[in-house]
């Protein structure tokens, strides 16, 4: 076990340290500060940069929202499933500021329901849920360990939107919104994702190996 930082502070704020293996966040912890010394931008290329933000945040999202889509179907939590399939299908690469947050406000209300399930202690999984709820927490681990490679696309992009042209910060609000939302939804999701590995070593469901490296 050793001290890795955690991407709390990605949006301008100091890093928060918490205690974990060696893993998904190894590739964000020299995001250590503000702005830094970049040089201004063009709108064109701040645009450009924007677009491939988005896209990474959005096939992330896409697969964190299906992996929960699987997992809370495998504990019987249908209506959250439901929910997390239908904004995974409803994200597209041009997504917007509005359809990102949308998306987000759902991958949390999912990511809540699978978690108290997983602490219901009346919770059964016969071998078909279990295999099932397997296969979410590994796409899952997937899902995460694609917002921790995103880490220089968001470090050059958060730099760049510090020196922009106020002229330019309405065509920008999709990538400035990326900014303030990845960094507490990478730590909310490596919290979700070691709860969900703690339910299957508990109750029996194996571990898959990219769940276990992204810890």
């Amino acid at each position: 076990m050793r001290k890795t930082l955690i991407v709390a502070a990605l949006a301008g704020l100091s890093l928060t340290a918490v205690t974990a293996q060696a893993g998904m966040f190894d590739a964000v912890t020299s995001l250590t500060g503000g702005a830094g010394n970049s040089s201004s931008s063009s709108g064109a290329d701040l645009i450009g940069q924007q677009k491939q933000l988005v896209e990474s945040y959005t096939g992330a999202n896409k697969q964190v929202l299906m992996a929960q889509s699987q997992m809370a179907t495998a504990l019987g939590a249908k209506d959250a499933a439901a929910l997390a399939k239908a904004e995974a299908e409803a994200l597209t690469s041009g997504a917007t500021k509005d359809s990102l947050s949308k998306a987000d406000s759902a991958q949390s209300a999912v990511s809540k329901a699978i978690s108290e399930q997983q602490k219901n202690t009346g919770t059964v999984l016969d071998a078909e849920a279990k295999k099932a709820y397997a296969e979410g927490l590994g796409s899952l681990a997937k899902g995460v360990l694609k917002y921790s490679k995103m880490a220089n696309q968001f470090s050059g992009f958060k730099d760049a939107l510090a020196s922009a042209s106020p002229l330019d910060l309405p065509k920008l609000s999709s990538g400035a919104y990326i900014v303030t939302s990845l960094p507490g939804n990478s730590k909310n999701l490596y919290e979700a994702l070691k709860q969900a590995v703690s339910f299957a070593q508990s109750h029996d469901i194996p571990v898959p190996k990219d769940a276990t490296q992204a810890l």
